[in-house]
């Protein structure tokens, strides 16, 4: 919901500015039941950079138990450095008073987000207060329901088109590449939320892919590091296994996806 309508109901004097969503969150709504926890087979990546985290306890919480992995830091700066690695990052404007400074601070976070998705939390005085020129921003007054928070947290990554940079997160910690997800930790594979079951050399042949950002690898290359073998001698191992993984990811080689053939040479990740 954009800040002008937010700013309407704030003033007509509407307790809750944003609408509930007419229908339950689904898999979100079992999270928040009591029969028993949920596991996540996906999380996505959330930033918060509050200068007061202990403010805001129950939206890191409220995230957390939605299903988000969310990354705290109080300086602005340390959130701006990891901003790409995020499907969105949350900026907690409620402990700032001066509007001239709200208006500073959204400015500066703008310039540096670089298309990455953002969600600013406001308190209803700010709302009168604000810079018309950053009413089109997306607000969220706090205090809010956890359902309000994650409906308008997954309806603002959902209709990104931002990708977060794999190359930006940990080497043991998560990488994304179009619709898959990869656990690097336990070595598990979803696409769209379902795990996929790969043996140890196709998810190694995947990593090595992913890893070098679209590089065409040669056979000769994936052998040795994937078999740590130099030989080849005719054989055809890296193809059948390449074969196979094409197979449980759903691609097809002559139009790819994920995995594109470099006749003659090798394979690279699909454009």
């Amino acid at each position: 919901m954009q800040a002008e309508e937010i700013k309407k109901r704030v003033q007509s004097g509407s307790v809750t500015p944003f609408r509930r969503p007419e229908q339950g969150l689904g898999y979100n709504e079992q999270l928040f039941s009591n029969d028993y926890p949920q596991a996540c087979p996906v999380t996505q990546r959330v930033i918060l950079v509050s200068p007061f985290p202990s403010e805001i306890y129950e939206l890191v919480r409220d995230l957390s138990v939605g299903c988000f992995d969310v990354l705290v830091f109080h300086h602005l700066e340390q959130g701006l450095r990891n901003a790409l690695a995020a499907d969105l990052v949350i900026f907690d404007l409620t402990a700032y008073r001066g509007s001239e400074e709200v208006s500073m601070l959204t400015r500066r976070m703008l310039q540096d987000l670089e298309d990455v998705p953002s969600l600013l939390l406001v308190n209803e005085t700010m709302l009168a207060q604000m810079d018309p020129s950053l009413m089109h921003l997306e607000l969220l007054v706090w205090p809010s329901s956890p359902h309000e928070i994650l409906y308008h947290v997954q309806r603002i990554i959902r209709t990104s088109n931002h990708r977060p940079d794999s190359g930006a997160l940990p080497a043991g910690g998560t990488s994304t590449y179009k619709d898959l997800w990869i656990d690097r930790k336990k070595m598990q594979v979803y696409r769209s939320g379902i795990a996929i079951e790969l043996t140890k050399t196709e998810y190694e042949l995947l990593i090595k892919l992913l890893d070098h950002e679209g590089s065409v690898l040669s056979r000769e290359e994936l052998l040795a590091d994937v078999w740590e073998t130099s030989f080849m001698g005719g054989s055809n191992v890296v193809d059948v296994h390449i074969k196979s993984l094409r197979k449980k990811l759903g691609d097809r080689a002559a139009n790819p996806t994920y995995i594109a053939t470099v006749r003659g040479v090798g394979y690279r990740l699909a454009d």
